[in-house]
């Protein structure tokens, strides 16, 4: 899961007013450390967090701060402003660490690797001794908190300067308007190196439209790549060309080429990217550089959707052969990475045609051997679309068993190495838990795996590791056992169970929100939506110029519905239907507990915006819509969520939002084990809608959920 950085402004605003009073001896910098001390160990006595962390603060508090404090009070006893300077920097770290546990503003599991090495970084500081080593990995947030403690030394200033940098580097576009603005920044060589290996279009694109003293050492600077990108300004092929910068000036290919290539054979210039991906990882297993990884992808993601995705997705109504013409003479890789590539823009559909003729190119019984093709690349990702889109069970089925254990083992192990990312990576492993449950074997292997990375973790006092191994271990057991489900909603709440009062507004009534989009699907989608609401006596219908307002009549409970009109896509008519309608809905005072998202995938992430922290029910009527869990949450706490897994459709949202307005409408909590069954029994009536709602899934099962609400439940009782 992804963590903000505004703790860092917070931190720095915090640190200004601290000792506005110079002190200038070393007892007195000892009294106010001394004082400091007392403090953070009051603060303490309330401090709640996993035991393992606990004790590691307190040892610092109590054992740590004692040691470097009679260490600094030997040093150079010939220098006492020295001392001073020392001592200080360790209160300012004590109170800059604890403001920021304080107010949730430092994410706990930074906190031990800093604890630990600070010794260490105090003594490079104070002596002068070179940090790289020491600090290597070290982000924003602990850069910043370092530069806090020793900001009364030089190094301070040069930490500073390096906290800065990482923080503005999480957005590569922040970049050159930052070393505008810092004339005085040092490392602005290597920033720029940094911005064209990751964006080099933002080099190009500089120097071809400014005249600054950037833009002057942008061109007198003495890296290849850069010297390469500085000769496509202006040039009208350079977004063909900058990603492959790097090649051109080690003299594999030259500019020529590459636009022959382009001009000429759309598969080849693909195929060059993928091929020049791989031997870019190739370069980094054996401990060379990176390169220009992240521009190739950036690459390849826009030539994929241009060459072939989006035709594929406007040819769904289209025969198999005729839809998937244009990838006929692409290689297994090649549609490896298109599947990888295209996550979130294909279609079910695409992907599932896409990923059979991919496995027509595989070994039979052999699917191990395209992870071996790609250098496992991207290969969790892999795994999670495999999941998602459901065909998991046949890819791993298709290997031999000592070869599917090795791929799972390095699914699940590892999450714990990159705080930022280890929530998501651990929500995939959850969401591979549904798909493997009926497979008996690689089931058990799962929970073994899960056994042992906790372990693991436990024996190197990972704490992350095992806060993350834990929550993944009860909802793997949730996964194989009812008995367990009911534990873990006795600790999140009951997941089973949607109550009436939890979604009704201020004045008593559900008002629910429906989102429509003006392309043929939507249009077709809002018609049958309306048609639910026919019956007069039971519902009041006004339209209005942008929404529909849907009232009922004579029911327990009121039930309001707005539902914007799907005007003209191409002219973003809906957009603007929407926004009017939110509008009315903040101008007078009406939160939905409950929206619905009716359309394509494509359309989610505007739905999405719509979110409101009130929200208690969100139902994502499009194909793929599970795959926004993070983002609901982010938006919508305390939201229950009904998704798809692949496809969405009218035949399934609309009799489900039928039922649950008929049960709501008569004031039923809605039990969702209750009506899954029922709507289970209606739908299995047809091969078709019995497959469709298969891919349903409803809060109760939902175990990618459970992960997150797992992770912001109370840490210390984990």
């Amino acid at each position: 899961m992804s963590r903000c950085l505004c703790l860092l402004t917070a931190i720095f605003l915090y640190i200004l007013p601290l000792t506005v009073v110079a002190q200038t001896t070393p007892a007195e910098a000892n009294a106010l450390l001394d004082a400091e001390q007392i403090q953070y160990r009051v603060y303490l006595q309330g401090f709640n967090s996993e035991e393992g962390i606990r004790i590691r603060i307190r040892e610092f508090a109590y054992h740590t701060t004692d040691s470097l404090q009679a260490a600094f009070h030997e040093m150079k006893k010939d220098s006492p402003a020295e001392q001073v300077l020392a001592i200080n920097s360790l209160r300012y770290f004590l109170q800059t660490l604890r403001s920021s546990l304080k107010q949730n503003q430092y994410d706990i599991y930074d906190v031990p690797e800093i604890l630990e090495k600070f010794p260490a970084i105090a003594d490079a500081v104070i002596q002068h001794k070179p940090l790289r080593d020491i600090m290597g990995g070290f982000g924003a947030r602990r850069t910043q908190l370092l530069a806090d403690a020793f900001r009364q030394f030089n190094e301070g200033k040069r930490l500073q300067q390096l906290a800065d940098i990482r923080r503005v580097a999480v957005g590569v576009d922040n970049i050159i308007p930052f070393l505008e603005r810092r004339a005085d920044f040092p490392y602005t060589d290597t920033a720029l190196v940094y911005v064209g290996e990751l964006a080099p279009m933002n080099i190009v694109n500089y120097i071809t439209y400014n005249n600054t003293r950037i833009t002057d050492i942008i061109r007198q600077h003495r890296n290849p790549v850069i010297s390469q990108l500085v000769t496509l300004s202006g040039n009208r092929n350079a977004g063909e060309l900058a990603h492959f910068a790097k090649e051109i000036s080690d003299g594999r290919y030259t500019k020529e080429e590459l636009l022959y290539l382009r001009s000429s054979d759309v598969n080849g210039y693909y195929q060059l990217l993928v091929n020049s991906i791989q031997e870019n990882r190739r370069i980094r297993l054996a401990g060379g550089p990176p390169g220009m990884q992240a521009a190739l992808r950036n690459a390849l993601h826009e030539k994929a959707m241009a060459f072939y995705i989006r035709q594929i997705n406007d040819l769904h109504e289209s025969s198999g052969p005729t839809r998937f013409a244009s990838i006929q003479p692409l290689r297994a890789i090649d549609l490896y990475y298109l599947l990888t590539t295209g996550e979130d823009e294909l279609y079910t559909s695409s992907f599932l045609g896409i990923y059979k003729r991919m496995m027509e190119q595989v070994p039979a019984g052999r699917s191990d051997s395209l992870m071996e093709w790609v250098q496992y690349d991207q290969f969790r990702k892999f795994i999670r679309t495999c999941s998602h889109y459901n065909v998991l069970s046949d890819f791993l089925n298709n290997m031999p068993e000592s070869e599917r254990q090795s791929l799972l083992s390095k699914f699940i192990a590892g999450i714990e190495t990159d705080i930022s990312s280890g929530m998501e990576e651990a929500m995939d492993v959850a969401d591979a838990f549904i798909s493997l449950t009926d497979d008996t074997v690689t089931n058990t292997m799962v929970g073994q795996l899960l056994d042992e990375n906790l372990q693991r973790c436990r024996n190197t006092e990972n704490f992350f590791g095992i806060r993350m191994y834990n929550i993944l271990h009860q909802v793997y057991d949730v996964a194989n056992d009812t008995s367990a489900r009911k534990k873990l909603f006795g600790k999140l709440g009951n997941y089973e169970l949607l109550p009436v009062e939890s979604i009704r507004d201020q004045d008593e009534v559900i008002h629910q929100l429906v989102v429509f989009y003006g392309d043929a699907d939507g249009k077709a989608s809002f018609a049958s939506f309306m048609s639910l609401f026919r019956d007069t006596g039971r519902w009041e219908v006004v339209k209005h110029s942008q929404w529909m307002e849907i009232c009922s009549r004579n029911t327990i409970q009121p039930i309001r519905i707005f539902a914007n009109l799907p005007l003209d896509h191409e002219f973003r008519l809906d957009e603007l239907a929407q926004q009017a309608l939110l509008q009315y809905l903040s101008g007078s005072g009406i939160k939905p507990g409950i929206i619905i998202h009716r359309g394509h995938s494509y359309h989610l992430p505007t739905t999405l915006n719509y979110l409101q922290p009130y929200t208690r029910l969100a139902i994502l009527g499009s194909c793929g819509g599970y795959k926004n869990l993070l983002t609901v949450v982010g938006k919508s706490p305390g939201a229950q969520i009904v998704a798809t897994k692949q496809i969405g459709s009218k035949l399934i949202n609309d009799p489900m939002i039928q039922e649950l307005n008929v049960q709501l409408s008569q004031q039923q909590d809605i039990y969702w084990p209750e009506l899954w069954n029922r709507l289970g029994e209606q739908f299995g009536k047809s091969d078709s809608t019995r497959n469709l709602f298969s891919e349903y899934v409803p809060p109760y099962r939902n175990l990618s959920l459970f992960v997150i609400r797992l992770y912001n439940s109370d840490a210390g009782s984990l």
